[in-house]
């Protein structure tokens, strides 16, 4: 969804840049490269990744809490039909509709009758229908009035001319795939009717080099608008948008055209610097990525966290030497694996469980614990009540695991914490009890009732 809406904001500016400064401008062939590379600018660099060396913090600390929790997690088959399938079959729908018309457009053109000629090394087909000239791919199309003596006037001959010469059918091909797949866009029919406007700027300017009378051109072009009949992905040529060709047809060129030209190219910069993606690249936040992308790859049962680095693997929790671990720390390593064997018990153990822990993974809860506002705003609580200024004399990278219960009542208790820094795990610890202070969860569920659950939130932060 925020793609969607980088790419309808981004389009929608820079085709108001385009109305706003160039399109009254005398630069016709600048101002087709620009509607288009902009339209297509506009579907890609929301797309586009750019990554950049996150900020360094002044207090020399960085926070990283790891999104993925090592707890059994669900994923219940919905059947039911909801609002998300709805929209995708009124998309699917709509979309199936516009590129039926397109292709109902193309073979109607295709299948037109008449006698095909080659008329000044160009091919034309002289329509049993007497409808108006216009031009589709490398043909022009007419009616037999158009084609007396033998002749076709040379005004209407060099038009359609100028737009097979120009490709311009493919920009309205472009153009049209775009509308289909994306016509929730308001800037596609606005891109549509500039590409289509500025094509019969460009086939008038060729006409008028070749030194034809304006005012006769201008008659011609109104002698022809009472029998317009329009064919989607053509140009004919009594375009509609008569009174902008004839405002054009006279207009000369501004001083401000090169000024305008240069402008446009630092409009596109702008958009590019606020469409794109931005990512933050930093040591320790590249670890965490490859060891959460290693857990996302596997069973979503939570096994011995193992994480990589030069070839060398660790289990879940990096322990110090015994004689370093405090005995309250020990006691907490120890009720800590047992949650861990509650959690996953080994094959072929039997594990007692007790009120604090939950069912193995063949009696999951129907719902799991849930934090008000979701885990984010947890971890955005921990991370803003850290107090990195205690750990002023720390160096290096530290970890801590956060183990906790949610009751049957919403409250966390049994709150515990295993790492490689006493000092750092006292702060994750208070920090975690703070942000879960007067706070009620919604306990898990299972048949119906709520019951104890145990979680574990990772903390990592990198002391430089």
């Amino acid at each position: 969804m925020i793609i969607l809406f980088k790419i309808i904001v981004c389009s929608t500016l820079l085709i108001a840049f385009y109305y706003i400064f160039l399109q009254k401008e005398k630069m016709y062939r600048f101002n087709r490269i620009y509607l288009l590379f902009s339209l297509l600018f506009s579907y890609t660099v929301p797309f586009i990744s750019i990554s950049t060396e996150a900020p360094k913090p002044a207090n020399r600390l960085q926070t990283a809490l790891e999104t993925t929790q090592q707890i059994l997690q669900l994923a219940p088959e919905q059947n039911r039909f909801d609002w998300i399938t709805g929209i995708w079959i009124a998309y699917g729908i709509i979309t199936s509709i516009l590129l039926s018309r397109m292709m109902i457009s193309f073979l109607t053109i295709r299948n037109l009758k008449g006698e095909k000629i080659t008329y000044r090394n160009q091919e034309v087909l002289v329509t049993e229908k007497n409808i108006p000239p216009f031009s589709f791919w490398n043909t022009i199309y007419l009616g037999k009035s158009y084609f007396t003596d033998q002749q076709i006037d040379d005004r209407i001959f060099l038009h359609e001319k100028s737009h097979l010469e120009q490709k311009h059918s493919i920009d309205l091909m472009m153009v049209e795939i775009v509308k289909a797949f994306t016509w929730f866009n308001p800037a596609v029919y606005f891109y549509k009717k500039a590409i289509l406007m500025n094509h019969e700027f460009l086939a008038d300017e060729s006409v008028l080099k070749n030194h034809f009378n304006v005012k006769d051109y201008q008659n011609l072009i109104l002698d022809e608008i009472i029998s317009s009949q329009n064919y989607n992905l053509t140009h004919t040529f009594n375009f509609n948008n008569t009174k902008k060709r004839f405002i054009m047809m006279n207009t000369k060129k501004s001083k401000w055209t090169q000024v305008k030209k240069a402008v446009s190219i630092p409009a596109l910069l702008i958009a590019f610097g606020l469409f794109t993606e931005k990512t933050y690249a930093h040591p320790i936040e590249k670890m965490i990525q490859e060891a959460q992308e290693k857990i996302s790859g596997n069973d979503l049962s939570p096994a011995v966290r193992t994480q990589e680095n030069n070839s060398t693997e660790t289990t879940k929790y990096d322990r110090p030497e015994a004689s370093e671990i405090p005995e309250k720390l020990v006691r907490n390593t120890i009720e800590e694996k047992k949650i861990q064997d509650t959690i996953r018990p080994q094959e072929g153990k039997n594990t007692n469980l007790n009120q604090e822990t939950v069912p193995n993974s063949t009696n999951d809860p129907a719902q799991l614990p849930q934090f008000p506002g979701g885990m984010n705003e947890l971890r955005n609580k921990v991370a803003k009540l850290f107090d990195g200024s205690r750990l002023a004399a720390e160096k290096g990278l530290s970890k801590a695991d956060i183990l906790y219960t949610v009751n049957e009542a919403g409250h966390v208790v049994n709150v515990k914490v295993a790492g490689n820094n006493e000092s750092f795990n006292n702060e994750a610890l208070n920090s975690f009890i703070k942000a879960n202070e007067n706070v009620i969860w919604k306990p898990a569920e299972k048949d119906g009732k709520p019951v104890n659950f145990a979680m574990r939130l990772p903390l990592t932060m990198s002391f430089q």
